[in-house]
């Protein structure tokens, strides 16, 4: 470990370390998109197959509409 890195750095490249390696596997289970209107996102949690969980948040808003309304 270098001395000048603070350990939350680590962290954070841990879990880009983790993420990166998930984007080539399938999740064992996906929940369904949640919407939560208070904050106008849209939520998909999925479950991988070493047992983690991510969740991905996305603007209800963030989608252009291409149908004119």
């Amino acid at each position: 470990m270098w001395p000048v890195f603070d350990p939350d750095v680590f962290r954070q490249l841990a879990t880009i370390r983790q993420m990166a390696g998930l984007r080539r596997q399938t999740p064992t289970r996906e929940w369904p998109l949640i919407v939560v209107d208070q904050y106008a996102l849209l939520l998909v949690i999925r479950e991988w197959p070493d047992g983690s969980i991510t969740s991905y948040a996305a603007s209800v808003n963030s989608d252009v509409r291409h149908d004119g309304t």
